[in-house]
């Protein structure tokens, strides 16, 4: 099998005009343009982008509208294309209606191919909490088809939200909430690796004993979360790179920007899971996940 390589991002928290959140130094375009020019620079030669959430903060149709035409530029720029999927800060209903032109989506999940491997892309925005992540169950029935349907080929998967761990137990609050039901989806197929974003800072660990899972540090700022209710905010550019070949996954990270001085302070109350959860069987359906770029 040939090497494939991915540049992944996370968490850009573009401002589209407004205000920058946690008094950025510098407007969070500008870093990810620096990430875009630096992967040009270092001759990365991506086959694939990921971008794993909170593309924009209070985004209207419009700030969507104009993303969309804006990595299709860099797209074009550095020969590879660019995948998207929603994080907790995102507003859907105005990415269907101004990056999908498909207003009704209830879910933006789907599925690419590549040298033979299967990457899934899922959508772990939960609408009941603004900062918890949720995968619903018509999306993990899915998945779990999908998967089905090519039981030896390797798959990888992104999304926003990161599953539980013992190193994260503070930091429950903002984890995926319905981490058993995936993990018991995965469990006995060939799954290589689990990429998210959404905290702000890298991480790796194994899940189900065999399955790495790598958060990927934001694009626009680094939170420290050493004391689980009080993260100090620091300006931060930082995205990763993914190598595949024979099956594994190895990652690099490649930090462009840590500011020293704490340009914000997050005071969180109750670190554990979400009190209140969807059931596992609301009467959705799934959206047709067609690829972006």
């Amino acid at each position: 099998m040939n090497k494939f390589t991915i540049v992944h991002l996370s968490d850009p928290q573009l401002s589209a005009g407004r205000a920058p959140q946690y008094h950025q130094q510098l407007p969070p375009a500008t870093k990810l343009q620096h990430i875009f020019d630096d992967i040009l620079e270092r001759q990365v030669a991506p086959d694939l982008i990921v971008i794993s959430g909170d593309l924009l903060t209070a985004g209207t149709s419009q700030d969507y509208q104009q993303l969309r035409q804006y990595l299709r530029q860099q797209s074009a720029r550095l020969r590879a294309p660019i995948q998207v999927i929603l994080g907790d800060q995102d507003d859907r209903e105005a990415f269907n209606e101004g990056y999908l032109e498909e207003p009704h989506q209830p879910y933006y999940a789907y599925k690419q191919v590549y040298q033979n491997m299967d990457f899934y892309f899922l959508d772990s925005k939960w609408e009941a909490h603004k900062e918890a992540g949720w995968l619903d169950r018509k999306q993990l029935d899915w998945l779990n088809k999908n998967l089905h349907l090519a039981p030896r080929r390797r798959a990888f998967l992104f999304l926003h939200h990161p599953l539980d761990a013992p190193a994260l137990r503070g930091m429950r609050y903002a984890l995926l909430q319905n981490n058993r039901e995936l993990l018991a989806i995965l469990h006995g197929h060939n799954i290589g690796g689990i990429f998210t974003g959404h905290l702000h800072f890298g991480a790796s660990y194994l899940v189900d004993t065999t399955i790495p899972v790598t958060t990927v540090a934001s694009a626009s700022t680094y939170i420290d979360c050493q004391d689980p209710h009080r993260h100090e905010v620091h300006d931060a550019t930082s995205y990763n790179v993914i190598t595949i070949q024979r099956g594994m996954a190895s990652v690099t990270n490649h930090p462009l920007l840590l500011g020293q001085p704490v340009i914000d302070t997050i005071t969180v109350g109750n670190t554990g899971f979400a009190k209140h959860r969807p059931r596992l069987n609301p009467q959705r359906r799934m959206g047709n996940g067609l690829p972006l770029i």
